[in-house]
């Protein structure tokens, strides 16, 4: 039998960055407690918009960073930040297909959502992202959009409870790549396309998702969605005695940003077909 270990690199997977940022200021992590989401700002002071083909955000300290999420914010706007790339346990990071790119607007600033876990003794972290930017203007700016559903119960002892989340496209659109996000109790997770005419077809199905094994999948050949159609996501949630994973099958679960409460989020990553630089 093959015992070989699995070798994981320990440089950017990305290659050599353009330029790294860091988060503004070196944080400590108590060893016990509830730590509630952290948000610190970054400046870019990018002269002129900018492309990515690549962003990597990669933990100070990997153990007790549970996740990354940056954003961009583009200063005297009033707008929801936009998703740059993130990090979890198992995920990838961001690079993108030749010919794409992902627009960071001149004068942006970038907004890091960071998720720590205490391990039993105080910690300190100062995460950092690194950019590798586009050699020319590419011809589609990729985007990526959460279909997420926050107002669910999942029942105590409930062993295969659903929950769905939908969203319909308004532009013909293609996408790239799709991302689920459960917490302790996710089961599976399927997305489909509900088309115009009515016709139904399974997009991506994860019939064994894993909390810490979370992946990113890349479609060999991308998935053209007509305007009108509707990407509809199906996920089932375990939370009965028999799931290992559970810590406490007896309660109720809502949506909440700790490991121990429920999330139920369909990533994709996508491009509008007709309209290349549309943010």
């Amino acid at each position: 039998m093959n015992t070989k270990k699995a070798n994981f690199e320990d440089g950017w997977r990305i290659g050599s960055p353009d330029i790294i940022f860091k988060m503004p200021e070196v944080i400590k992590v108590p060893a016990t407690g509830t730590v509630h989401y952290k948000y610190f700002v970054t400046p870019t002071n990018f002269k002129e918009d900018m492309w990515l083909k690549a962003a990597e955000p990669r933990p100070g300290n990997r153990s007790v960073v549970h996740h990354i999420i940056v954003f961009y914010r583009e200063p005297g706007k009033k707008m929801s930040p936009v998703w740059i790339a993130a990090t979890a346990p198992g995920a990838d990071p961001m690079i993108l297909p030749d010919g794409m790119g992902r627009k960071i607007p001149a004068g942006a600033e970038l907004v890091w959502q960071m998720h720590y876990t205490p391990t039993g003794k105080e910690e300190v972290d100062q995460s950092e992202i690194g950019f590798v930017f586009c050699k020319e203007k590419p011809a589609q700016n990729v985007q990526t959009h959460g279909i997420a559903n926050s107002i669910f119960l999942v029942p105590p002892f409930a062993s295969n409870h659903e929950v769905t989340s939908k969203v319909p496209a308004n532009r013909d659109s293609v996408i790239l790549a799709f991302f689920p996000h459960m917490h302790l109790r996710g089961k599976d997770f399927q997305y489909q396309a509900v088309y115009p005419d009515g016709k139904k077809e399974v997009l991506l199905s994860v019939p064994h998702y894993d909390f810490n094994w979370q992946n990113t999948y890349r479609l060999k050949e991308p998935i053209r969605i007509p305007k009108g159609t509707v990407i509809e996501c199906v996920a089932h949630f375990d939370n009965s005695a028999l799931n290992p994973a559970n810590p406490a099958p007896w309660k109720p679960v809502f949506w909440g940003e700790q490991t121990w409460n429920e999330m139920m989020i369909g990533y994709i990553d996508f491009y509008y077909e007709n309209e290349p630089q549309q943010i």
